[in-house]
């Protein structure tokens, strides 16, 4: 199975914020990216989060959305798109997947691999990240039950999609409170053969327990910033 992936084009219309992030290109690089994976043949795109950045107004910030939309229907591929935390703090998770005219993660089972889609825009509190919040570093996966349901009745070999990260090595304040934990489950298993991420935006990829964790560069701060994984 091929599988494109990209993450972080925090696409608005500023031209740059925090000095490296070129917000307002993104939107060309996602139609690049698009093209590519149906030149390619891919069988699934996967956004990891954070497609939007925040605006002046909610207009404006579903305006961008609606843009990206265009491109991803347009797109002969299947696509998902995950939130992040820009795109919590900025939208409810109905408006998100109703502006883009679906694109909601649901696991799947494809060719003897299963693919878990994770949600990790929780506060520890368990409460869910809603519009106008700005912590990113207050980040939790409150489903571990739910979780060890799912990978208990996983069949074959198991991928996990992310935002925000479980790798044991990323910057402590881009990974998730409970990581410990979900790294324990997954590991657990012994089925999980790789965790993709985005949110960290240098990128890592590492080997832990078993399991490769890849974090993706952030499309708003490199060229050429999406991938293929073949599982």
């Amino acid at each position: 199975m091929k599988i494109g992936i990209f993450t972080d084009a925090h696409y608005s219309s500023q031209k740059v914020t925090c000095g490296n992030r070129y917000n307002s290109r993104s939107l060309k690089k996602i139609g690049e990216a698009c093209r590519f994976f149906a030149q390619e043949k891919c069988d699934l795109v996967v956004c990891l989060g954070d497609l939007t950045d925040t605006e002046d107004s909610h207009e404006k910030e579903a305006e961008n959305l609606r843009e990206i939309a265009k491109l991803l229907r347009e797109t002969p591929v299947k696509t998902v798109c995950l939130m992040g935390n820009h795109d919590a703090f900025a939208f409810e998770e109905e408006e998100f997947y109703s502006i883009l005219g679906g694109c909601r993660p649901e696991d799947l089972t494809e060719n003897g691999c299963t693919l878990l889609f994770l949600d990790a825009c929780y506060y520890k509190s368990g409460q869910h990240y809603a519009p106008g919040g700005t912590d990113w570093t207050d980040t939790f996966y409150p489903h571990t039950q739910a979780l060890k349901e799912k990978l208990a009745g996983a069949a074959g070999d198991i991928y996990i999609f992310l935002h925000q990260n479980l790798d044991p090595t990323v910057r402590e304040d881009h990974r998730l409170y409970n990581a410990q934990e979900i790294n324990g489950l997954l590991q657990a298993d012994g089925r999980v053969r790789a965790v993709y991420q985005g949110h960290f935006h240098p990128g890592s990829s590492t080997v832990s327990g078993g399991i490769r964790y890849r974090t993706f560069p952030a499309m708003c701060e490199n060229e050429s910033a999406y991938f293929i994984e073949e599982i």
